[in-house]
């Protein structure tokens, strides 16, 4: 049997403040017997006498005194233990640094804190953009803690966890030949010049080897790195181009017509971080909300798509 417990403390300490056995449990909110069952098996196991009945009074022994000297202490201890979990579980004197990709950046992770602060209120959040490379920079030198990347990835040394998915679509003038209903087969994508896109980033990766075969033209005159870029550069051009589906619908104000294209050109979305995150911690709660608002993205934003033939 184990001598000393927190239970056990918080009874002795009870009955000796209050001098009574019945006062002890109103204030610890258990029954008389329960009170006095554990004070029994704490003399039992100590092998000392803590209190003498004296005229209906619980007085407290020498023994007793000497142990509610020492116990004082601990128990301030445990309150401040306890006010220090409390202050964790509310995030104060924490930090967290998130570096996502611009596609994410404009509602996705901005709501995903916002939401994490009403967790959190006395976390502090730092953010910024940034490419892979970037973010794959600042996450070894311990710049940040969670990082939002998407595409085709492959990393050493750190941690990909899937939290979504997103498609890669048309933007066309509304009287443009690439304009209709529907989606538009990717064969189709020869009957007009698109805008000049980059190969060579994660999600160009997976538009990449969607192409292979096709014989399809992009202007040599500009390249847009960016995905942030397309719309606007799309527009001042007058050519179709393929964004992401975040960026045509946050931030295509360009009066371009939206289309799917069939097959779907779908790329995953990752949280990385140097390491495996720990349940309830800022990070995990981040990327636990970040995958709720990219499957409700999904759910309501992908046509269904009926048998072919």
């Amino acid at each position: 049997m184990r001598p000393i417990t927190l239970q056990r403390l918080q009874v002795f300490c009870a009955v000796y403040e209050q001098d009574s056995i019945t006062a002890a449990a109103r204030q610890l909110r258990l029954s008389q017997p329960t009170v006095s069952r554990h004070l029994r098996d704490f003399e039992a196991a100590l092998g000392l006498s803590l209190f003498v009945l004296d005229r209906g009074r619980v007085m407290p022994t020498a023994e007793a005194d000497a142990i509610y000297r020492e116990s004082r202490f601990l128990f301030e201890g445990v309150n401040r233990l306890e006010n220090r979990i409390d202050a964790l579980q509310k995030g104060v004197g924490q930090t967290l640094s998130v570096m996502t990709i611009n596609m994410l950046s404009i509602h996705f992770v901005p709501e995903a804190i916002r939401h994490l602060l009403t967790q959190l209120p006395g976390l502090s959040v730092t953010l910024d953009t940034g490419t892979l490379a970037q973010q794959l920079h600042a996450l070894k030198a311990g710049q940040v803690d969670v990082c939002i990347v998407a595409g085709k990835i492959q990393v050493e040394d750190a941690e990909l966890e899937r939290i979504g998915q997103g498609r890669l679509l048309l933007l066309t003038p509304p009287d443009g030949p690439l304009a209709g209903d529907g989606p538009l087969p990717m064969r189709d994508l020869k009957a007009s010049p698109l805008l000049g896109s980059t190969l060579r980033g994660p999600v160009g990766k997976v538009l990449g080897e969607a192409l292979v075969g096709q014989d399809i033209a992009f202007s040599s005159q500009v390249t847009v790195n960016s995905l942030s870029l397309v719309p606007p550069m799309a527009q001042t051009m007058g050519v179709a181009s393929l964004a992401d589906e975040f960026t045509a619908y946050f931030q295509n104000n360009t009066g371009f017509a939206v289309r799917d294209l069939d097959p779907d050109l779908v790329f995953d979305i990752y949280a990385m971080t140097a390491g495996p995150v720990s349940h309830r911690s800022a990070a995990r709660l981040l990327i636990q909300r970040l995958r709720e608002l990219l499957d409700d993205w999904t759910a309501g934003h992908r046509p269904p798509r009926g048998p072919k033939g």
